[in-house]
């Protein structure tokens, strides 16, 4: 075997540890970016339940900041669109939530 065959040789055994090494990385990168997946889905998960936690708590203390005595008919009533645009907020948080929970499960 001459020298050449013996380089050629050589070569070919550290390209195929090369490729092995390759393919060992390509694999710990994905199961990385699986777990920092996971872990973005966690924090939005937390996020929607803040979200939905924050609105309730809005409610709550608009509730509880109406005064005790009788407002004239025109000003007693909450506005329906602020009404509906409270629903929405909650039922927005709440579809995020209950889809984070659908992500997670898979």
């Amino acid at each position: 075997m001459n020298t050449l065959e013996s380089r050629k040789q050589s070569l070919m055994a550290e390209s195929e540890v090369n490729r092995i090494e390759l393919l060992k990385d390509w694999e710990a990168l994905k199961a990385d970016a699986t777990r920092v997946r996971k872990h973005l889905f966690a924090a939005g998960s937390i996020a929607s339940s803040a979200a939905v936690l924050a609105t309730v708590a809005a409610l709550i203390r608009r509730h509880h900041e109406q005064p005790t005595a009788p407002k004239p008919e025109s000003h007693s009533k909450v506005p329906w669109v602020s009404a509906a645009m409270d629903g929405a907020r909650v039922g927005a948080s709440l579809f995020f939530k209950v889809r984070s929970f659908m992500r997670e499960r898979r």
